[in-house]
This record gives structure tokens, sequence and C-alpha cells, in this order.
């Protein structure tokens, strides 16, 4: 569980993603330093989210739930941090480990699942009001109202704006900005029988992406980029090692501005069914829907007929879960399901108005794309039914069996002829979807255990056995349906067990409070797609086999009085067992026993504060650490994971919080003034690389480019350097 007083350690501009990683063997990465562009999360190596270039073995296989709301695209399985660019609005996160009960899972639970608790109504009126400004030109207001009981109901709403420049900066000056806003409203009404509530969300956010960038030089990557005849234009190497390490590229040679909204509506009903209240019926309805807007300039290529790029996909699902718990003398059954239905349509178009479709004067456009396109629909429904029992022969002891039934039935229809009517017609050979429609249906049994039982009142031993499945990732251009057939399209296995101990002293010398907990895990992830096309637009397929495995451990503890620390750290060694590169054709390429691509071999993160009370003033410094150890890349030129590590990297900050309660109109109110200081040493690094195929910049197949330049460098994101950020916040 991550509360706000962890949360704060991300900086009062942080989003979703940024706040894991404080938990245990949780990794981040990404291009901006707000909530309001893309970061990719893992948990113990495996990934979810959408800020990289590939590579990431299972990359959707963690869920995102919001006040318990599934939130990934139920076709792609991906989810998109900036659906929660702004914290202040959320209260609390629980980061899960492994599939989970039966009763908690989705469809996506793999390697985990996340839940973001907004701010909830409350039983007392009261609000809160945020503001920030830092580096960068950053700035956030936010602020909530909590009416309390008024007549039974108690309604919360919190929203907040804001926006600033990204750190890397364009020699024009630009700075790829990025802004962000959401609202959010809750209400809830109990009763003696039991309670029901509605609640909404709907966020907005985006920003320019910079580039990512050569980690060294290639003297035919230039920021002046190439000429239409393919010829490198000389000019400085674009590199972080020449044209400097937070460097990018012009506005008017390159630019993408990539922009998310999130719609989130559901209702909740809690009901107990008899008298002594052992029986309770709850049912969520739920709707959510995103769409994702991805404008992109490039010039790098002088006049290339895919210049513009307008990427416009959207989704939206609807679904009911549905279940009755029923509290026996020594054990509680919980019976229930789901039922989702959700589509998918992946949309994109590349065009150049310089140029015709071909055989007519039809100049290229957003609905007239003169290159590359695609109007793709996923119809996706999955439904699950699960059994479970909670069982507690005595008091200390806990074993939970439990067994889901899932089904998924996917339907793909190639619907370009629809929404590209002239493309479809002049420029048939710019479809990506090359293949007929197709549908599959899939089925799977799940079964898992959990144990857990509390030894002593400080020691409780546990461990829990699991079986998940989830299907492959679809979507994007030339992917599973499009140019990879559908037989292709199958369901991935996780078999995840966890075994491991918690304690918690009390008032013992030098552990006043403390918590600590450590667990071994292991993994295996089998029968994965991993699908890419490569620069030329052919289809590589990876079907592999990973084995991860590990431990986690946390420390929390109040050694002296008004003395705080934690500690989390995780070491994970994850490898294919088998993983095979376009199978069934020439050019099959075996890489078992390599590393899995972008899993840190150890993962830190600790911090610890001091509080103290100066009048009435409550002042807390605090010093916190962020560690990562070598993680492998991916190599994108064969489709293979590589024997590359990028280098450890850690960042060291800091804050100084200051608050001050005052009494107003008989009622008491706090004023807080916070200042943050993140990577304090201003250290360099890159929080993803990966070895490109040359097709980036246009390198690859290149005649006037060497073959010893054209593909194999490595290009990377760099981390935020030195940042500072005010914060003056009013409690009421």
């Amino acid at each position: 569980m991550i509360d706000k007083n962890m949360a704060a350690a991300a900086g009062p501009v942080a989003g979703a993603a940024q706040v894991l990683q404080f938990s245990p063997g949780v990794n981040i990465n990404g291009y901006g330093n707000t909530g309001a562009t893309k970061y990719t999360v893992s948990i113990n190596g495996v990934g979810q989210g959408w800020s990289g270039f590939g590579g990431y073995t299972g990359g959707a296989s963690i869920m995102m739930t919001l006040d318990g709301v599934p939130m990934n695209n139920v076709s792609t399985g991906l989810w998109q941090s900036p659906s929660i660019p702004i914290m202040a609005m959320i209260s609390s996160t629980e980061v899960t480990y492994g599939p989970g009960t039966a009763v908690g899972r989705w469809y996506d639970n793999v390697g985990g699942q996340v839940e973001f608790t907004p701010i909830q109504p409350t039983e007392h009126s009261g609000g809160d009001l945020n503001m920030t400004y830092g580096s960068f030109s950053q700035d956030l207001l936010t602020a909530d109202y909590r009416t309390g009981n008024i007549h039974g109901w108690s309604t919360v709403i919190a929203g907040g704006v804001g926006d600033g420049n990204n750190f890397r900066m364009s020699p024009d000056g630009f700075r790829s900005p990025a802004y962000e806003y959401a609202i959010y409203g809750k209400t809830i009404k109990n009763f003696n029988s039991g309670d029901i509530s509605f609640g909404a969300w709907y966020a907005n956010a985006g920003g320019y992406r910079p580039v990512i960038i050569p980690v060294n030089a290639n003297p035919y990557v230039t920021v002046n980029g190439q000429s239409a005849t393919g010829v490198p234009i000389p000019g400085i190497p674009f590199s972080q090692a020449t044209s400097g390490f937070y460097s990018n590229l012009n506005y008017d040679t390159w630019r993408k501005n990539d922009r998310q909204s999130t719609q989130i509506a559901y209702a909740k009903q809690n009901l107990y069914l008899d008298e002594d209240k052992s029986t309770l019926l709850h049912n969520m309805l739920f709707y959510n829907a995103s769409q994702r807007i991805h404008s992109r300039y490039y010039n790098f290529f002088e006049n290339i007929n895919n210049a513009f790029e307008y990427n416009n996909p959207y989704e939206y699902d609807v679904g009911d879960l549905l279940g009755v718990t029923k509290v026996l003398p020594y054990n509680t059954v919980d019976i229930g399901g789901y039922y989702i239905s959700s589509t998918y349509v992946s949309r994109n178009a590349f065009y150049n108005p310089n140029y015709f479709l071909p055989g007519t004067t039809i100049p290229g456009g957003e609905l007239t794309p003169n290159n590359v396109y695609r109007n793709d629909l996923w119809d996706q429904t999955d439904i699950a039914i699960y059994l479970q029992d909670t069982i507690q022969p005595i008091k200390t002891l806990q074993i939970i069996p439990s067994i889901r039934y899932d089904v998924f039935h996917t339907a793909y229809s190639m619907n370009a002829q629809q929404y590209f009517p002239l493309a479809f017609e002049f420029n048939p050979q710019g479809n990506q979807g090359k293949l007929p429609n197709a549908t599959r249906n899939l089925s799977g049994i799940e079964p898992s255990i959990l144990a857990n039982w509390q030894v002593t009142q400080w020691l409780a031993l546990y461990g829990s056995y699991s079986e998940a499945f989830e299907t492959d990732t679809v979507g994007g251009g030339g992917g599973l349906f499009q140019q990879i057939p559908a037989s292709y399209y199958g369901l991935a296995l996780a078999q995840y067990g966890i075994a491991g101990a918690k304690t918690h002293f009390t008032n013992l010398p030098g552990l006043n409070n403390m918590l600590f907990g450590a667990n071994y895990f292991w993994l295996r992830f089998a029968e994965q797609a991993i699908n890419m096309v490569n620069f030329v637009g052919q289809p590589i397929t990876g079907l592999g086999t990973s084995i991860y495995q590990g431990a986690d451990f946390y420390l929390d503890d109040n050694p002296i009085k008004d003395f705080h620390l934690f500690f989390n750290g995780a070491v994970v060694n994850a490898v294919y067992k088998s993983y095979v590169v376009s199978p069934g054709t020439p050019q099959q390429v075996s890489y078992d026993g390599r590393h899995v691509p972008y899993v840190p071999s150890v993962m830190l993160s600790g911090g610890i504060y001091h509080t103290l009370q100066i009048g009435r003033a409550i002042i807390r410094p605090s010093l916190w650490f962020i560690f990562n150890g070598e993680q492998y890349v991916f190599d994108n030129e064969f489709g293979r994971p590589s024997n590359y590590a990028m280098p450890q990297w850690y960042t060291l900050n800091a804050s100084i919080n200051v608050t001050v309660p005052l009494r107003f109109f008989d009622r008491e109110r706090a004023f807080n003034f916070n200042l943050t200081l993140l990577n304090i040493t201003d250290l360099r690094y890159n929080g993803y690389e990966y070895i490109t195929s040359g097709g980036y910049y246009g390198t690859a197949g290149n005649p006037n480019v060497p073959a010893a330049f054209q593909a194999g460098y490595l290009l990377g994101y760099p981390g935020a350097p030195f940042t500072i950020y005010g914060t003056a916040s009013a409690s009421f």
C-alpha cells in the first residue's frame, strides 16, 4: 500500500506511474517529467504501459483499476498512464503481486494489479487546495471538496489542471510542452442493508514527445536530417555525446504530439440479503472509454511521402461484475463473475499533401492517405465466473482455494474502405490490413490457492500459487490479424508462486513499530506471441516462454520518536527458457537462455524523514533515493533480446515540508508549504535504450550510408535532470 506520504516522494507533479516506483520490484520509464506523458511500468519485470519502443515481455500484463473499475484496453491489454495524470486526486495506491485470488482478478493480472483509489466521500465536510510551481515552468492547481453526510448521502468532487515544459530543448528553443486536467466525483448512500454509490472520472492529458536520441555519434544521423535523395545533410551528429545529452530536434524537423482522453462512469451496490448480514450481494456496472490522438510531423527525411501521421484510435468497454459473499462459521464463500463487451478501433494515416493518391490529383491528407493506413476493428467479449472459499479452521490460519473459468471471444474486421474510401480504391497497397476478417474463441481454467498462518503476534507466513491466462496484444500496424495470421493469436499462460514472511514488532528498543517483509517469487510466462514489424514493413513474430524468479523485501520503522525510515527492494533474474523468431520460416532463429529485456537485476528505494515541532509549526525534512541495477535491452534489428545491458543508475532526492495549523471561524485549518528537490546530484542516465534496426533515422538499407552505420546502434530516452518544485496547500 502506497499512502499519500510515500506518494509525495515522487514529486507534486507526478502521475500514476511515478508513484509506483516506491513499491518493491517496480520499475518505470518514460520521456517526460510529469503525469501528462506516457510511462511504462513493470512489477518484477512484467510490464504495462506505452512509452517505449517494444521489447517488453508481457508489455500489457499488469491490471490497472480505478476505484475497482478496470482501465486496461480489453483488446490490446494496454493502460496509458496519462489516464491518471494528477495524484493529488488519489488517496491511496495498492500493488498486488501476481494474479492474486479469483475474486479480485480481471483479464490482465499476470504480473499483478494496481488499484488507484480516489479521494472518497467522508462523514464530515472538508476540502483541500494545492498550488505547485517548479522547474521547466511546471505548474499545477488541484482542489477537492467533501460535503459530509447530508440526509444519508455523502459526496466528493475533485479536479486539477496543469501544464509545463519538458526537460529536453531543441536548438530553436522548442521545449515540448505538455498539459493535463482531470475531474472526478463520487456520491454514496449508506443504509441499514448496505450502500449504493455512483462515480465518474474524466482525464485529458498529453504533450509533445521528444524523439528518442542516439546514445553515441553516428556521422550519418545529423541534426539536419536527410535530403530528398536520402543523402545525410552535413551537420552536427545528433546524439547525446555530440549535440547534447538532453537535446532534441527542431520543431520544424520532427515533432510528435501525443494526447489521451479517458472517461469512466460506474455504479456500485452492496446489499445484505438477510437479517444477520451474513450474505452480501455486490454489483458494479461500469463504462470505460479512451481516445488517443497522436499527431506527428517529420521533415528529418526531406519531403518524404509520409511526413505527416494522424493516429486517432479509440476504444470503449461496457461491463458488469456481480458476486455474492456468504459468511459461514468456519469459512467464507464467494461466487460470481463478470461480463465485458469491448470495441477497439486501430486507426492511423500517413500522408504528405505534396503528393497525390496514385493515379489521381487528390492530395494526401488525414482522410486520403497516400502512404500506409489502417482502420481495423476488434470486438472482444470477456466472460469469467469464479468460486472461492476462504477457510479459517483456527483463528490464526487462512486457506483460500479458488477457481475461475474464462472465455475470450475476439472478432477482427478490416474497415479501411469505410473510413478511407479513396485510399482504399487508389492506394490499396498502403492498407496495413492484409488478411481477411477472422474470429477466435479461447477459454481456460485458472486454479489458485493461498495460505496465511499467523505463527505469533509478530510473525506471519504466507504462500500462494496461481494460474492465469491473457490474450495476446493486438493493434498497431502489421500485427496479429492484419499481417500475422489469426492462428498465432492465443492465450499466454502465467504460473505464479510466492512464499514469504511478514513481521511486525512494537515497543521494542529500536523497533517501535517495525514492519518487515520478504518473499521469494517464481513465474513461468508461457506461450507468448511477441509481434513486431521491421523497418521495411515485414512482420517478425517471436514465440517465447520466460522464467522470472527473485525476492522482494521491505522495511518500515520508527526507530526513535518522530524519526521514520522505509526501504524497499527486489532482486530479479529473468531469462527466456525458449525464444524463437519467425517460427516455421527459413529465417527461424532460436535465442533460448537470453535475458528478458528491461528487467533490472536490482531495484532499491528508501528514505528517512524526521518530524519536529517548533511552536505550532510541524516541520518534516526528508531524504530518499531510487536505484536501478543493470538491465538488458531489446535488439530491434533482429527482433531478439540482446546481450547488451544498460548501466545502473540512481537518483538522490530531498524535501522539506512545513505544516501550520490555524483556527478560523471556530474550525481548525491547516496550511502547508513544501519544497521538493529531485535528482539532486543531476545524474545523467538513460531510463530506456534499445538497439535500432536503422529505420527510425532512415539509415537502414540506405545506399548513401556505409553498412557499418546502417543499423545496430543504440537509441535512448534520458531520465530527468535536477528539478525543484514548490507547493502551497490549504486544508479546511
